[in-house]
């Protein structure tokens, strides 16, 4: 009896935990990482565009073709060396050309009705027009930009565009020039219907200092 109670005392008894250590299950392996990105090299040319301001006197200087309307200073300086090359004939002739041109802002003609009309509202307009364009072939030939012409050939242009400014500021003296008398505007006294302006003589002189100026001009080329 002894025998079959320690039979079932060992038959309930639980298993040894031994043998549950060798069924353990293994041990889980590390999660990965994703790598770390790399540090990015900033080029050494694009940190010094990035910081340099593009809109500074430095910038626009380092620029290897720099245009007149990007840089006023360069168009003052342009001119400045135009006026400096000019010599002679060719300054005199562009200078009187210029003093026409100026004039056709003040009053070429005065009338009764009207009042005052400036050159360039008026037939005063024709003489501003030919006066640039001889200030223009003044520029060309100084210039030499129509290398591939005969050089007569813009010399004979800015004469006759000088001789038309002085013929026509001499006409539009004669047109405006009307001595019938008329009542004033103001007060009882009365005055010409029309007569030309202190900007019409300027016009007149500056059209005699352009025509000396090419002549001289001339006879120095030959």
């Amino acid at each position: 009896m002894d025998d079959i109670a320690r039979e079932k005392a060992q038959r309930a008894a639980p298993p040894a935990r031994g043998g549950g250590a060798a069924k353990a299950s293994p041990a889980r392996a590390p999660a990965r990482r994703a790598p770390a990105p790399a540090p990015v090299e900033e080029d050494e040319d694009d940190a010094g565009d990035a910081v340099a301001d593009p809109w500074s006197r430095e910038a626009r200087e380092l620029e290897s073709s720099r245009s007149p309307i990007d840089d006023p200073e360069v168009l003052l300086d342009d001119a400045r060396s135009f006026l400096g090359e000019l010599q002679g004939g060719d300054r005199i002739a562009f200078w009187g050309a210029t003093l026409v041109v100026l004039s056709c802002f003040i009053p070429w003609k005065e009338t009764a009705e009207g009042g005052d009309f400036l050159g360039l509202i008026s037939l005063g307009f024709i003489s501003f027009i030919f006066a640039v364009a001889t200030m223009v072939f003044v520029g060309l030939r100084a210039r030499e930009v129509m290398t591939w012409v005969n050089p007569m050939l813009p010399w004979g242009a800015q004469m006759v565009c000088s001789v038309v400014t002085l013929v026509w500021s001499l006409v539009f003296l004669k047109l405006s020039s009307d001595t019938t008398l008329v009542p004033s505007p103001m007060g009882n006294a009365e005055m010409m219907n029309s007569s030309p302006s202190i900007g019409c003589f300027l016009g007149i002189l500056g059209g005699v200092i352009a025509v000396l100026g090419t002549l001289m001009g001339l006879k120095r080329q030959e």
